[in-house]
Parts: C-alpha cells; sequence; structure tokens
C-alpha cells in the first residue's frame, strides 16, 4: 500500500511539473498572414491555430457519418441488401460503337462539385496549326501562367501523345484521324475532371477538330489558332521535317490495292472486274497535305516575319479570355 501511494504522489509530481512547463516551441515567430494568426516553430512549417477545432469538427462529422453507414449497413442486411450490392437494381445497357451491354455508371460526385473544390471551370483549348507555328511552345507558356495564378491545368501534346496513348499509330490519313479522336476523348475525360486541358497539335481537318468540339459542352471547346505563314514556320522547321518534306522524303504511301468485284450484267451472266485502287499518297502537312484552317475559332494568335510576340505575351491572350468567359473561378 506505501509503495502504491508513493507510485501516485511521484506520479502527481509528475503531472504538476509538466503543467508547469508548458511546450514553447524554440526560436517562435508569430505572424499574422490572410487574417489569421499562424506560428512558425523553429523554422517548420507554418501551423493554423485553428487546426485543432477543425480536426475535432472533422472528427465528430466523421463519427456521426460512420454511425449512420453502421446503421443504414443493419438495416440493409436486414432487408437481404448487403451494404447496397444486392443487385435488384436493373441497369440499362447499351451499344456504343462495337461495344455491346455497357452502361454509364453516375456518380454522386460530379463536375460542378470538382470544379468548386478546384475554383476553376474544366474546359479544352485547342490549339491548332502548321508544324513550326509554335503550338507546344504557347501551351508550355500558357500552362506555367495558369500555374502561377494557382490553376491546375493539363497539356496533351501530339508528339508526346505518340510516345505512349497513340504509339500504335501511324501517319496514315486513317491513323492520323484516330489520334485526333483519342486525344479528343481524353482531353473531354479532363475537362469533367475540372482541368483545363490544353491540346496542342497539328489537327489539319475541320472535320476531326469539330468532331472533338462536339464532345463537350457548348463553350467548353476553346479553338486557339495559330496563325503563322507557311514561310515562318519553314523557316523555323525545329525538327527539320520541312526540309525533308521538300526533298521528297516524308511519305506515307499505302499498299497498292486491287479490287475484285462481282456484277450482275443483263444478260444474267456473272461478269469478273478488276478495279485497280488508286496508289493513296499522304505527305507533309502545309507541303504537300492540306492544312485546313479554323473559320471561326476562339481565338486567332497572329504572327509574322518580323512581328512576332513572345510565348508569354500569346499566352496571356488566351488568359485574358478564360477571365472574360468566366473559367478561371468556379
Amino acid at each position: 500500500m506505501a509503495a502504491v501511494a508513493t507510485q501516485a504522489f511521484s506520479f502527481c509530481k509528475l503531472s504538476r511539473s509538466l503543467r508547469a512547463k508548458p511546450t514553447t516551441p524554440s526560436k517562435a515567430a508569430v505572424f499574422q498572414t490572410g487574417g489569421r494568426k499562424l506560428e512558425t516553430c523553429g523554422g517548420g512549417a507554418a501551423r493554423s491555430r485553428f487546426v485543432s477545432p477543425i480536426r475535432a469538427m472533422e472528427a465528430s462529422d466523421a463519427a456521426k457519418h460512420a454511425n449512420g453507414a453502421a446503421n443504414q449497413s443493419m438495416v440493409d442486411s436486414a432487408g437481404g441488401n448487403c451494404g447496397g450490392f444486392s443487385g435488384k437494381n436493373t441497369v440499362e445497357v447499351a451499344t456504343v460503337g462495337s461495344s455491346t451491354n455497357i452502361a454509364w455508371h453516375k456518380c454522386s460526385v460530379e463536375k460542378c462539385d470538382r470544379e468548386e473544390m478546384l475554383n476553376q471551370k474544366g474546359c479544352v483549348i485547342w490549339i491548332t496549326g502548321l508544324s513550326g507555328s509554335g503550338k507546344s511552345t504557347v501551351a508550355c507558356a500558357l500552362s506555367r501562367a495558369l500555374h502561377a495564378r494557382g490553376k491546375l491545368s493539363y497539356i496533351l501534346d501530339g508528339d508526346n501523345c505518340r510516345h505512349g496513348l497513340n504509339r500504335d499509330l501511324s501517319f496514315k490519313a486513317d491513323d492520323r484521324s484516330e489520334n485526333i479522336r483519342r486525344i479528343g476523348e481524353v482531353a473531354k475525360l479532363f475537362a469533367d475532371a475540372g482541368v483545363i486541358c490544353i491540346a496542342s497539335l497539328i489537327s489539319p481537318f475541320r472535320k476531326e477538330r469539330d468532331a472533338c468540339r462536339d464532345l463537350l459542352p457548348k463553350g467548353d471547346f476553346i479553338e486557339v489558332y495559330m496563325d503563322v505563314p507557311l514561310q515562318v514556320c519553314e523557316t523555323r522547321d525545329p525538327k527539320g521535317l520541312y526540309k525533308l518534306a521538300r526533298a521528297g522524303k516524308i511519305k506515307d504511301i499505302l499498299n497498292f490495292h486491287s479490287w475484285t468485284l462481282y456484277m450482275n450484267s443483263y444478260q444474267r451472266s456473272l461478269k469478273r472486274i478488276s478495279i485497280c485502287y488508286f496508289l493513296f499518297v499522304t505527305g507533309f502537312t502545309g507541303v504537300d497535305d492540306p492544312y485546313e484552317p479554323p473559320l471561326n475559332s476562339e481565338i486567332v494568335l497572329h504572327q509574322s516575319e518580323g512581328i512576332c510576340d513572345s510565348p508569354a505575351v500569346l499566352a496571356e491572350q488566351v488568359i485574358s479570355y478564360l477571365e472574360r468567359k468566366g473559367y478561371l473561378e468556379a
């Protein structure tokens, strides 16, 4: 008994000594920021005095949520619905393209919720233009400017996507169309996530760009046309592709096809007709392959010989558009 009392007395003394010496961090600097009083302890990260109350509130909410979920689980189990996985709800399936028996699963967290969290609106900025027009350079400058403003963006560069997502595609006409379609679909997902997606690729044909535009809600596809003369792009020629094209070394030739058809003649006899399909050649955009400039793009960035703004200045023009349209706030 005496031993227990001695231990209890020692414990009380220890408790009083601990209370008498508050754990004040050394070299604490107190400063005001954003209307809140913060402390920087020994060069460490700033901690808000409101963190503890907030954590307590979050813990309380979490406990309430857990209790509610547990009660609901008991009800579900009693009714044969195992935590919402009863399988009683029928799902309507559909066929999309070559995919059959698929259903769209809707989540309670939607685009507007993600946008509110990021304090911005998801959209696609589609930068199109000839090779060497500065698409990738402006895309990077734009991403940097958005990042400086605390806005989340991501670049889908044509060449970068061919390193992974589209590495199985060549530069034949059909593969180039598929390249654009895939990037359009991925850009749509980024925009739905609330991200400002910057797609940077030649995308020479209006039909394919318009198909990507149609994937998004009205206004969320922002086409940026790099209006740069061919001679300026050819003078830059960062990858040396114009030089190769002028030398006739960039050709993507499809196989020579021989098609055989059968027709029923007026004499009701079968007549075999061989039709030689033409030799299809895909060249280099701007040299021996066409580029269709946008007719109604949201933004046009002009450059010419002797008149060339810096990438940062061009990016600011896009930023101004986003600000006017309210994309930089939720």
